[in-house]
Order: structure tokens, then sequence, then C-alpha cells
């Protein structure tokens, strides 16, 4: 059985109505998504906006955004970055579409190239998997030929920024990179159970907003919130202030149904309402509530 306060609040039709209206209300005319409302389509606003219509089981269909998607592939089957390559092929994935050209060769290519030196990250970079991430997501959802190899080199190279405390990180430990590892390590068949991973997942748990990306840290933001829960999601553990995880989401929601990084602030995006309907949906999987929660 599922919180008494989590599912009625979670499930009211108009929580998930206010979304699809938001996501809708940022559908470009030429295809394409865009969250501030311009008829400037782009990768990351398409793909998000297709996944929280898909999270919602909203029926959708648009060849204009197939064709705009497609469009983000070059001729030689490239894309400008792996970033685009996974908006564009996993949102055509939601409108039941295909590239234009066979993308595999071009995923492979990054697959054999995922040692990168987190020295020479950019500062924007905040997650050392992220892209390591949207390559594996690619690679497995593609069906290409698994290569052993390959898929235990990956392997090793995140577990060596597993930290004593049990958390991922590149010297120190945070939860959006153990959120990532764990997705990562759990699609490619590593027992991630082993990990002892629900040790730093605990320490991150707060009773205030319910994680926080580094232990003993007041600061959240729902992207944490998120990480969190889906960190407790793929090792089958109950967020311990699931409640305080609620909370936050919602109050994260605008007045125009979408959501902000934090609660009763800020411009509501399209990734940050990706964030907060993926989390919703978890915290109302079964996963969550078929035993009482661990302490």
């Amino acid at each position: 059985m599922t919180s008494s306060w989590i599912k009625p609040h979670f499930l009211q039709k108009d929580v998930n109505n206010q979304i699809v209206d938001y996501v809708f209300a940022r559908q470009c005319r030429r295809g394409g998504f865009c969250f501030y409302k311009l008829e400037e389509p782009n990768g990351s606003d398409s793909y998000h906006a297709l996944s929280i219509l898909d999270l919602l089981e909203v029926p959708f269909q648009d060849e204009k955004t197939a064709v705009y998607l497609r469009n983000m592939q070059h001729d030689d089957g490239s894309y400008d970055s792996v970033f685009s390559a996974y908006y564009s092929i996993k949102g055509l994935r939601l409108l039941q579409h295909r590239p234009r050209y066979n993308p595999e060769p071009y995923i492979r290519k990054h697959l054999e190239r995922f040692a990168l030196d987190v020295r020479k990250l950019p500062p924007e970079i905040h997650s050392i998997f992220k892209r390591l991430l949207y390559v594996v997501e690619l690679y497995l959802s593609l069906g290409m030929e698994r290569d052993e190899w390959v898929e235990k080199n990956i392997v090793d190279f995140i577990l060596s920024f597993q930290n004593e405390d049990r958390g991922f990180g590149n010297h120190k430990s945070n939860l959006t990179d153990t959120a990532k590892a764990l997705v990562m390590l759990d699609r490619l068949g590593y027992p991630v159970q082993e990990l002892e991973c629900e040790r730093f997942i605990r320490l991150c748990a707060t009773p205030l907003f319910g994680f926080t990306d580094i232990p003993h840290r007041s600061l959240s933001y729902l992207e944490y919130i998120h990480a969190g829960i889906l960190a407790s999601y793929v090792i089958s553990i109950r967020p311990r202030y699931s409640d305080s995880c609620a909370t936050f989401i919602l109050d994260c929601q605008n007045r125009n149904g979408g959501f902000s990084r934090v609660p009763h602030a800020g411009i509501a995006t399209m990734e940050d309402t990706y964030y907060a309907a993926h989390a919703m949906k978890m915290l109302l999987s079964e996963r969550f509530w078929q035993e009482p929660p661990r302490r």
C-alpha cells in the first residue's frame, strides 16, 4: 500500500492535466518543443516533452516533430554531440520512428572512447557520467551487437569511481553520479545490490527535503530529489523520507503547470518537469511499497 499522503496528491487529475497543458503549450508549429514558447525547438526540450507524455500515458504522434528530430542527424550518420544523438534517437523511438541513417557506427565510436579523462572535463560539466550514460543507453536501446570486452571496460571504469562511503564521484561522492552509475551498471547486468550503495543513499536522505546531493548539506534541488529516488528505485529500497520528497516535488510546480528546480521560485523548464514526472512515477511504483522501508 502506498503512503496515505503521496498517492492521493500525486494522482490528482489536475496535477497531471496541468503538466500536459504545460507541455503542449510549448509545442512548436514547425515541429519539436521549446520551453520558453518561441519557435526555437531544441533536442533536449523535444525529448523531455515526449518522455513526459509517455510517462503520463498521453498518446502523441506528430510528423513535424519526427522530421525535426530526424534532421538532427548529419548525412554521414553523425550528430553534433552524444547529447544530440540521444535526444534525437530516443525521441524518435517514443514517436515510433527511426533515424534517417544507421546511427550505430557513431554510437560505437563514442562507446569505445568512454574512458574520458575527468581532469579535462570542462567546468560546466557537473556529472562525470552523463555523457557515458547516454552512450550506454543508446547502445542498449538500439539493440546493437553486444561487445563483452567493451562492456567489461565500461563497468570497470564506472566502478573505479566508487568511494569508501559506497557512493560514486570523482574523489568525492555525490548522489547525482551515484544514481547514474547504478542505472548504467544495472542496465549492463552488474549485480548492483553487492555495491552496498544503500549506505551512501541513506547518508544523503534529509527529513527537510527528502534528499541532498552530498551528505550533511542543507541545500537541495529537484534534480537531487530525482537522483535519490532513482538510485533508491534501482536497488529497490524505499526512500526514507518519501513524503518529504513528494512535498518538495509538488512545491516546485509553477502556475503554468511546469516545474522549476526549487520550490516556490524559479522558471519552469521541460527538463525539470520531466524530473518531477519521472520521480512521481517512481514514488508510486509497487517496488517502493511492497514492504516497510528499511531504517
